[in-house]
């Protein structure tokens, strides 16, 4: 019985229609005539909608704009929600952006104060400085993870991470965006972006810089998760650089071998290509032509040399990661060395036979 009730109060129509008749016990001079008709109101409602739809919708307001605001208690709440004790003045220079300091002089100019803001104000400095943290943590944390990769490899994956894109949604995440302090809202992305590297300098100067390369880890790396890191290195010469690393671990030259195919006299013709060195395989896949699939299959064998394929063991987090004893300025071997001296000796050889 209490249902049916609940459902019958709960309508728009004995909503509006109560409301209307309780207001209009205290002014009788209000014309309600139109409301108290159930046939009139949708009509009602529905031009509210037009006229809202018509107008567009609302811009994105602050939320001090709703009052409310205590600016002093979000850079609390937000250190604390991050798990992290910053250093109050510095936390509050990390949120204050270049055009703040811009609209700041402006309309002191226009009152005719005559008191200039230094040029330290902002969070450039710090924005620097948080950069060159994230790349050393990060690219630390992947050697320290990916000890066979070669460091282009490296570097390759890091940039992928430190793109507009992806510290962008990290920094909105984690309650960035009502904290700057900039001439406009929503802030920009390269705000985004300068805030969040000048809280991870926030980070090493209010705590360590071991701190803060866990800050990066915990953050950044989860990114990485679902994403094949191999594509993010692209590679002219896959095939040179495989015989370059065999060569170097002392194993045979690389002999590519024709598993087997289908559909050769068809628009949907598959080769699958395998590639052994002293008779084992190392590497196999498929292609759409031979060049393809040879290309692809050393690809693969590369990544099972440099332990980076899909079987390998997931991302650790910082707790995990010994970041403290890790040598930060220590740099994986590079690609294009190897070539040069496989190259190099395979020049010499060929003279020597001649």
């Amino acid at each position: 019985m209490a249902a049916p009730l609940l459902r019958h109060l709960s309508r728009t129509n004995v909503i509006a229609r109560r409301t209307v008749l309780a207001f209009s016990k205290h002014n009788n001079d209000m014309q309600c005539r139109y409301l108290r008709n159930s046939k009139s109101l949708p009509p009602y409602l529905k031009e509210q909608v037009e006229r809202r739809t018509k107008v567009g919708p609302e811009p994105k307001r602050h939320p001090s704009a709703f009052g409310c605001w205590n600016y002093d208690a979000e850079l609390f709440a937000f250190g604390k929600r991050l798990g992290e004790d910053f250093d109050v003045d510095i936390l509050r220079e990390a949120f204050i952006s270049r055009s703040y300091i811009e609209m700041e002089i402006e309309e002191r100019k226009k009152v005719g104060v005559k008191t200039q803001i230094p040029d330290t104000s902002c969070n450039e400095e710090l924005s620097k400085e948080g950069k060159q943290l994230i790349q050393k943590y990060l690219k630390a944390y992947l050697r320290f993870n990916f000890p066979y990769m070669f460091e282009e490899g490296i570097c390759a994956i890091c940039e992928y991470v430190m793109t507009t894109e992806i510290l962008a949604s990290v920094g909105k995440l984690i309650g960035v965006r009502d904290l700057i302090q900039s001439k406009h809202y929503p802030p920009t992305d390269e705000e985004m972006v300068d805030t969040f590297m000048a809280v991870v300098a926030a980070v090493a100067k209010s705590q360590t810089e071991e701190r803060a390369g866990a800050f990066v880890v915990d953050f950044l790396v989860p990114r990485l998760v679902g994403k094949d890191i191999n594509e993010m290195w692209k590679l002219d010469n896959p095939m040179g650089l495989l015989s370059a690393v065999l060569q170097s671990r002392g194993m045979a030259s690389p002999e590519s071998r024709l598993l087997w195919q289908t559909g050769c006299s068809s628009i949907m013709s598959l080769y699958h290509v395998g590639i052994y060195s002293d008779k084992e395989l190392i590497g196999r896949s498929p292609g759409e032509t031979l060049t393809i699939a040879e290309e692809q299959a050393a690809k693969e064998a590369l990544k099972n040399l440099m332990k980076s394929d899909d079987s390998r063991p997931p991302f650790l987090s910082s707790s995990k990661v010994p970041l403290k004893s890790l040598d930060l300025e220590k740099k994986n071997p590079s690609a294009d060395l190897l070539l040069k001296l496989y190259s190099q000796s395979d020049t010499s050889a060929q003279r020597a036979t001649k």
